[in-house]
């Protein structure tokens, strides 16, 4: 049986349920050019870097404006949005809470900026026990590009092929495939139609990952 010595975590769509309050922002921001996200929009951009998702929006509705200036307009509507509290993902608690228990080293692995990231991981309450964060603003490439989770997994000192990733979309989880991860997809809402067939399983939620954490790990009782 592998051993996997440390988890990398997605964050939004994962570990909190943000990508409604993400649409809300571009439905807000594209109000005033007539313009309203679609599903089919929204499942094109989900889990995409601003820098990606907002020239598809640009090209899409016509926007007036530069690319920049569309990631900085949306991204204050969108933090104010946020600010009202964001809604925590079924079993991640729980899966925190055998996480430490284990002594599992853990990392965020996310294609939002580092502000967000910090913000949640405070609402969250679990900035004292995360280990690395690995931010959409600091690398090159977004995903589906490896460079994330390469990045997470250097921070954490731990070799890629001893990580498991847990990912709800298709982009995220060919960026930790990409970097070497065993990867477990978590289908939100928006991402359960995407092709997960790269992927090592698809649970239905984070509660089987914690039922089933020493096996994934391959964690022994001495």
């Amino acid at each position: 049986m592998k051993q996997r010595r440390a988890i990398v975590f997605d964050m939004d769509g994962l570990m909190v349920d943000s990508e409604p309050l993400s649409r809300q922002a571009w439905d807000e921001f594209l109000r005033p050019y007539g313009g309203q996200i679609s599903d089919a929009m929204q499942s094109q951009i989900i889990g995409l870097r601003a820098d990606v998702s907002a020239p598809l929006i640009r090209e899409a509705f016509a926007i007036p404006l530069s690319v920049p200036e569309i990631i900085a307009q949306r991204a204050e509507i969108y933090t104010r949005i946020r600010a009202q509290g964001v809604p925590v993902m079924p079993g991640l608690a729980e899966l925190q809470a055998a996480i430490a228990a284990r002594n599992i080293p853990w990392a965020v692995a996310s294609s939002s900026g580092c502000r967000h990231v910090q913000e949640i991981l405070a609402q969250l309450g679990l900035v004292d026990t995360v280990y690395a964060t690995a931010c959409g603003d600091e690398v090159t490439h977004g995903k589906p590009a490896p460079d994330l989770y390469l990045l997470a997994a250097a921070r954490l000192g731990i070799n890629p092929a001893d990580c498991l990733a847990l990912e709800d979309s298709a982009p995220g989880s060919q960026a930790a495939v990409a970097a070497g991860m065993t990867v477990i997809a978590i289908p939100n809402g928006h991402t359960v139609g995407a092709d997960f067939s790269h992927v090592y399983a698809v649970y239905p939620s984070l509660h089987e990952v914690t039922a089933r954490l020493d096996e994934i790990m391959g964690i022994v009782d001495e």
